[in-house]
């Protein structure tokens, strides 16, 4: 396999997945914000202009949602574009 199919199979690979991640994470007060976080902004170096495909169940949170442990940083909705 050439280098350039293999890089398009791992961009793939990603694209094919990292949804599944941003769904699990989304609103999880844990270290899975972060993580998802950190895989996309890395992959982004590679590939900066790759944006994670719009998905309508990842809304910003209610006021009551952020608090005490909860921040808004465990909350993925500012990863789409507007």
């Amino acid at each position: 396999m050439k280098e350039k199919e293999k890089i398009y199979l791992l961009k793939r690979c990603f694209d094919e997945t990292i949804w599944m991640a941003i769904r699990y994470a989304d609103g999880r007060h844990t270290y899975a914000p972060g993580m998802v976080r950190d895989a996309i902004r890395d992959f982004q170096k590679v590939f900066p202009d790759w944006r994670p495909k719009h998905d309508i169940t990842i809304e910003p949170p209610g006021p009551e949602d952020v608090g005490d442990f909860s921040f808004m940083s465990d909350y993925l909705y500012d990863l789409f574009e507007k």
